[in-house]
């Protein structure tokens, strides 16, 4: 089946303060508002926010729609990807604006620097070199045992 248009894939995210949601996703990850979509109350709906070449939408949590932050349901099920030139500059960033390091910033087996921070709202951030071409080879010979 061909689609009739492009596919794009947006995470739409839920927190409890998306002002200083945004906040932190600009000193952290250089990100830019694009929209903000209100309702005829002056509600915030959601921020459209890009991030390099990716977009996020950053809604305010609304329990009654089910629409819950991490901190309501005591974790994330979700870990948001962001592939960068200089991961360990990002995780700086990422911590000086207020993210607790889950995994240091190393070199993974599979071939680049790899690391995992969480946000002030729950949400986990895993930061990633571009990717070199590895072979599944080099990878299966690259990793540990209990993998």
């Amino acid at each position: 089946m061909t689609p009739s248009r492009a596919i794009s894939l947006t995470p739409h995210i839920f927190v409890r303060d998306v002002p200083a949601a945004l906040e932190f996703y600009r000193k952290a990850f250089g990100a830019v508002v694009v929209f903000v979509n209100r309702l005829p109350d002056g509600t915030l709906l959601f921020a459209d926010v890009a991030i390099g070449g990716g977009r996020l939408l950053v809604s305010e949590e609304t329990p009654n729609l089910n629409a819950l932050s991490p901190q309501t349901i005591g974790d994330s099920p979700v870990l948001l990807s962001l592939d960068v030139e200089d991961v360990d500059d990002l995780a700086r960033r990422a911590v000086f604006a207020g993210a607790t390091v889950e995994l240091p910033v190393q070199e993974a087996f599979w071939g680049e620097r790899y690391g995992i921070v969480r946000d002030p709202f729950g949400h986990r951030w895993a930061l990633c070199s571009v990717r070199d071409e590895i072979s599944l080879d080099e990878v299966l010979r690259n990793s540990p045992e209990e993998v």
